[in-house]
């Protein structure tokens, strides 16, 4: 297990600390396909992420997905990823991080897509999202289907992800790399997911 703290406020209107614990096994990297992410940015992740133990999952888009597929290919964490694919051709030509075709065949392609996105989402045990702004259709159900499953979710933007009674909402950053906003949702002792403010 991986623990975070955040800073955050009481009802009284003193300081506290919010802390979670994250099941150390398959971290998820998604986002926009129409923009992508610093090497840097990605490699950072990748290093401190594989570091702690986790493995990694991401999709067989362009942008965000292929931006962390080069950084993982160049890691030392290439044999312990996935990427999910949702077309066969896709299967076919990616070279480098283990591709796996994790939807039926002979679907319309957005289906395709979003079962891909749910079948990363319901096999991780959190989920770093990259989406654009406004967010994306792909993004949005990624978010939405990690948070069904009990996943939190760490969002990298400057907008503040809508307050809902399914999640709490903590600005903070990962290990001073990106800042964004923890998604927290409630508690689910199989997920290994658990929060208290202290």
């Amino acid at each position: 297990m991986l623990s975070f703290s955040v800073n955050t406020v009481k009802d009284s209107g003193s300081p506290a600390l919010f802390n979670f614990s994250v099941e150390t096994s398959l971290l998820a990297f998604a986002g926009s396909r129409s923009m992508t992410v610093s090497p840097v940015i990605c490699n950072d992740l990748v290093s401190i992420f594989g570091s702690l133990g986790f493995s990694f999952i991401t999709g067989c888009a362009d942008g965000v997905d292929a931006s962390f597929r080069r950084a993982i290919s160049d890691s030392d964490y290439i044999a312990m990823s996935i990427v999910a694919c949702a077309f066969k051709s896709r299967y076919n030509r990616l070279r480098g991080v283990f591709p796996l075709y994790v939807v039926p065949e002979n679907i319309p392609p957005k289906a395709a897509l979003a079962k891909r996105t749910l079948w990363i989402t319901s096999r991780c045990s959190m989920l770093i999202l990259f989406p654009s702004d406004p967010i994306g259709r792909g993004s949005a159900l990624a978010f939405k289907s990690a948070i069904m499953n009990s996943k939190p979710v760490f969002v990298v933007t400057d907008k503040r992800p809508k307050d809902s009674s399914l999640y709490l909402v903590f600005r903070s950053n990962l290990f001073g790399i990106v800042n964004g906003f923890w998604c927290i949702p409630p508690v689910y002792g199989k997920t290994g997911l658990c929060y208290e403010v202290t």
